[in-house]
């Protein structure tokens, strides 16, 4: 069973720390505006960077959504980068935030022109990845309620997804997100993996250090032998 905060690893760390950095220094001027994605700013050749800045820089409206942030990277992106390591964590969660970004970019001609930005696709990206690598072990919340790890990553991905859409939110300032799940449980789950084990043909797991993006399970210790050696039938 998880329970508890885990050390608070340097990659989730850092995360959170450019979020802040960028939300409160800048959320509010225009360099801001022009680090968030902009509709029409990538297709012009005017915001290259945007797809990846995007993920610092949350809207002045949305400066609440940093709390959600630190509890992300703390108690689910620190246990997934204990087990992988620093660069396969910050390069699954911010790949698949930069995807996200990327494809709101390009749809953005046919969608209403929202300014879009935070890292809410980057950390519902490390909850997915959570929900499959942890997803049959408990965890235990403040002592009192004991979850799943894939319950707790569904909870999160409902809040996450439909929390801002109850609120009021544009419709499209979603579809980072989605693609940010999407792209992580693809990662990590590697459905075509299993099709191709069911099948006979599959091949090793990748990820993780030990070969998987799972845990591993404790290896059972050899049965021993049933065979003995006489010591008068060893030659002189």
């Amino acid at each position: 069973m998880l329970s508890g905060l885990p050390k608070f690893h340097r990659g989730a760390l850092a995360l959170f720390l450019l979020t802040v950095a960028g939300t409160a220094l800048v959320g509010d001027q225009p360099l801001g505006d022009a680090l968030r994605l902009q509709p029409g700013a990538l297709l012009s050749g005017s915001g290259l960077w945007q797809p990846l800045t995007a993920n610092f820089v949350f809207p002045v409206d949305s400066v609440g959504l940093i709390l959600g942030s630190l509890f992300m990277q703390w108690f689910i992106g620190s246990r997934l980068e204990g087990f992988w390591g620093t660069r396969k964590y910050v390069t699954l969660v911010l790949g698949c935030g930069f995807a996200g970004y990327l494809a709101y970019a390009l749809l953005s001609p046919w969608l209403p022109a929202v300014v879009h930005g935070g890292s809410t696709a980057v950390d519902l990206a490390a909850v997915t990845a959570f929900g499959v690598v942890y997803g049959r072990q408990e965890l235990s919340l403040v002592g009192a309620v004991t979850l799943r790890g894939r319950t707790l990553a569904m909870i999160l991905i409902a809040l996450g997804v439909l929390g801002p859409l109850a609120r009021g939110a544009p419709w499209p300032l979603v579809i980072p997100w989605l693609v940010g799940v999407a792209g992580a449980y693809l990662v990590t789950a590697q459905p075509w993996k299993r099709r191709d084990a069911n099948g006979g043909g599959g091949g090793r797991g990748g990820g993780g250090r030990g070969g998987s993006n799972r845990p591993a399970k404790p290896r059972e210790r050899a049965k021993p032998s049933h065979l003995r050696v006489v010591k008068d039938s060893l030659p002189n």
